[in-house]
């Protein structure tokens, strides 16, 4: 199953309504329902006007970075900081610190207008906040994502055999568990019976099923300790539905693959 993009995750949880396709998948999906469920929560604490985050604005720089490192589109470039004020006091702000005793004179009055002001500035910064969060969270997920990508053992283009035509490839991964993995693909799905992936020696005296096919891309657990080196021909072959194990004779995709 194809999963929704990082970047696509963290713009449903930042409230962008999802496309018909996203809509469809998340219905069916628990991994990426749990995805955007997790971002919406740092969302959430981004936008809390309770707890706004303390600390300078960060300089244009840093949301470049984010830009480039997760490959946003062009319309999401703009700063989320961008003319938003600093809320803190103190040196550089603009607003003198209150570091010796009370001042003997009443502080100014504020109107209402700069209160109303302020609270502006404080909402936008913690939805600002919120935005920069979200995306160093989708980077470290990116990064988590490809440090657990499994390594490619070997693959093959399968061909077919005389009065088929469908063509397929065949790819060994090891996991990062460090189980092996066979990913069969094929451009048809037709046969007369049903379809069967087998791990054929190279003089075709002995064979090993993985199990059987279904649609145009499968799956399957290479048993452990069984060398590749001893069974390199992948086999897609057609099976009658009359209960014999062994293999039919009839073969639609094959390949060795280069170990």
């Amino acid at each position: 199953m194809q999963h929704l993009h990082d970047d696509a995750l963290a713009l449903l949880a930042l409230g962008e309504a999802p496309t018909p396709d996203e809509a469809a998948h998340l219905e069916h999906c628990e991994r990426c329902q749990a995805e955007v469920l997790s971002y919406g929560r740092v969302v959430s604490a981004g936008r809390s006007t309770d707890a706004a985050p303390a600390g300078s604005i960060p300089p244009p720089a840093v949301w470049a970075g984010i830009h480039e490192s997760l490959g946003l589109s062009a319309d999401l470039r703009r700063d989320p900081f961008e003319g938003v004020q600093h809320a803190e006091t103190g040196p550089g702000s603009g607003e003198p610190a209150n570091h010796g005793p009370a001042s003997e004179e009443p502080p100014a009055p504020v109107s209402l207008d700069a209160a109303r002001s302020r609270r502006r500035g404080t909402k936008w910064l913690a939805a600002a906040a919120a935005a920069a969060v979200l995306a160093g969270a989708a980077t470290w997920g990116i990064l988590q994502n490809q440090a657990a990508q499994p390594e490619v053992l070997a693959s093959v283009t399968l061909e077919p055999l005389p009065s088929y035509t469908d063509e397929g490839t065949a790819t060994v991964d090891e996991l990062p568990d460090g189980e092996r993995e066979l990913v069969v693909t094929s451009t048809g799905s037709d046969a007369e019976g049903y379809r069967e992936v087998w791990l054929i020696s190279p003089d075709i005296t002995s064979m090993v099923s993985l199990g059987t096919m279904d649609g145009r891309e499968a799956r399957f657990q290479i048993p452990e300790g069984l060398d590749l080196a001893s069974y390199p021909i992948v086999d897609v072959s057609d099976e009658p539905n009359d209960g014999n194990p062994a293999h039919s004779g009839k073969s639609i995709l094959r390949g060795q693959l280069d170990l």
